[in-house]
């Protein structure tokens, strides 16, 4: 009789044994997975919140809900698929996924299952069947969208799954060519604003350019508020993300043969059209409707210095100067970061003068190219869970739209920059991929600006003169490129240089709109 514990009883998990295998097997192990967000935090303990069976019982699955807690006592809730199985990866699986033995003699090892086509195919299973499965502490229960009681009447149901790539904040499951599904990793109760927006704009508006709503996993904990889990939507047929366009776009305008620019390739969608979608999902959100989660709201004139407050607290944390620029700098990094710092400051001042006669919407929240995926000759919006380092509450508040526009205006600056900053790319070469990769982005912005404003038109979410479109662009572009000067100062220092660049531009211009595209 084998003394192995065993982790396929949900109840194990809070017996004092299943504490103990917690504490021993999952600190390790979460803190080598990128979407493991906390491991800057001081890592302390680590214990099962909930546990569920999914599938058969002899295939070994379980869906752990792991709480966290960190150094200042503050406490995560993350999700943790696992199998237990031999010493070997079962298929789909890779040694990487091994998450350790259940005992030091144990010939059992638990793995993490999300890449194993046995847990996907139970997920689908209980999205389509809309299935409730009771654990110790709470309810999972899946939900079935349109597309997926459609494909389940016609048995059009894939029974392919796989994973698509591992090193995400979350995790993507594909089933066959049809079926998308997000399961997220960290968990957060209440309204998810990536269900909400594609329930809302697939289902609600009918927005062709999303892709169609499938599905949600959602936890219903004993209590508090219920937690997705899982969106399930449309996989849609394409041939990139508009990043990887963007940026074959932009190496291609660094031809060192002395060649004027190519044309944009006409077999793919332009510029200006994503301009044109983006507004559109703009005007989309700004519809009347009786639901108060989307309802537009005006702009106070009292939240226009709060606004002000905000960027000038952003730049302070992204420069690492919490009481302003010092008196001596102590580095040639610190000098020029001093030196930037009250102009900043004094562009960011410009919003205060701009008239309180504006909406706010419900927007994308991480707007830039790789959140939109390009067909053969069209473009679709795809994640809307806002910046995943805010609070659901956060990513959730309406907002200006042009937030929105100001994100996409610095991805088309990074994708420009990217490939001249390449190991190895220096001196008078650089200098000359610079000036070549600057012409394009101008060009490549220029156009989904004119795309954007064309099809926006007098909305009321943008300021009423182009003056004042002007002005609120600007602020959020240079906003938006001292936030990533923090982020990588913090995470890819090699990479500071793109958005300090942007930032020397904007002020140096004193029209960074006519320098990033006209209005």
């Amino acid at each position: 009789m084998s003394s192995d514990p065993d982790p396929l009883a949900e109840k194990f998990w809070f017996s004092p044994a299943g504490g103990r295998l917690a504490a021993n097997l999952f600190p390790s192990f979460l803190l080598g997975r990128r979407w493991f967000a906390g491991k800057a935090r001081g890592l302390e303990e680590v214990w099962v919140a909930d546990a569920f069976r999914l599938g058969r019982r002899e295939e070994g699955l379980r869906l752990l809900l792991l709480q966290a807690r960190f150094a200042a006592g503050e406490t995560a809730l993350f999700s943790l698929p696992v199998r237990m199985a031999g010493d070997h990866p079962p298929a789909g699986l890779a040694e990487g996924d091994r998450i350790g033995p259940l005992s030091p003699a144990s010939p059992q090892c638990l793995w993490e299952a999300t890449g194993d086509p046995l847990f996907g195919q139970a997920l689908l299973d209980l999205l389509a069947e809309e299935k409730e499965v009771l654990g110790p502490q709470g309810l999972l229960r899946g939900r079935r969208g349109p597309l997926l009681a459609e494909l389940g009447a016609s048995g059009d149901l894939p029974k392919d799954c796989r994973l698509l790539g591992r090193e995400q904040s979350n995790s993507s499951l594909l089933f066959g060519s049809r079926l998308f599904l997000k399961l997220y990793r960290k968990l957060e109760g209440g309204p998810n604003p990536d269900a909400e927006v594609h329930e809302r704009l697939s289902g609600v508006l009918g927005f062709p350019h999303v892709p169609r709503y499938g599905g949600r996993l959602d936890y219903e904990p004993q209590s508090g508020a219920p937690i997705l889990l899982g969106l399930l939507t449309e996989a849609v047929p394409h041939r990139s993300d508009a990043w990887t366009l963007a940026l074959a776009e932009a190496t291609g305008s660094l031809d060192s043969s002395g060649a004027p620019p190519p044309l944009p390739d006409s077999s793919r969608p332009s510029w200006e059209l994503l301009g044109r979608r983006t507004a559109e999902f703009h005007l989309a959100m700004a519809g009347s409707t009786d639901d108060p989660a989307f309802a537009p709201e005006p702009l106070a004139a009292e939240e226009i210095p709060l606004v002000f407050a905000e960027a000038l607290e952003l730049l302070r944390r992204s420069f690492g100067m919490p009481h302003g620029p010092p008196a001596v700098p102590s580095s040639p990094e610190e000098e020029r970061l001093a030196y930037l710092f009250p102009r900043i400051e004094s562009r960011f001042r410009s919003i205060l003068d701009l008239p309180a006669d504006l909406v706010k919407i419900r927007i994308h929240g991480d707007y830039h190219l790789g959140q939109v995926l390009a067909t053969e000759d069209d473009f679709v919006l795809i994640d809307f869970e806002g910046e995943p380092e805010r609070s659901l509450a956060e990513r959730r508040r309406k907002a200006l739209a042009l937030r929105d526009v100001a994100g996409m205006v610095r991805s088309f600056h990074y994708a420009a920059l990217a490939p001249v900053f390449l190991p190895g790319d220096a001196g008078e070469e650089r200098g000359r991929r610079l000036a070549a990769a600057d012409g394009w982005r101008r060009r490549a912005t220029r156009r989904f600006l004119e795309g954007y404003f064309a099809a926006a038109g007098p909305a009321p979410f943008l300021p009423a003169t182009p003056a004042g479109c002007r002005t609120l662009l600007e602020f959020f572009v240079l906003e938006k490129a001292v936030y990533e000067v923090g982020y990588e100062r913090n995470n890819r220092p090699a990479w500071e240089e793109i958005p300090l660049r942007g930032v020397e531009e904007l002020l140096e211009s004193g029209r960074s709109s006519e320098e990033n595209g006209s209005l």
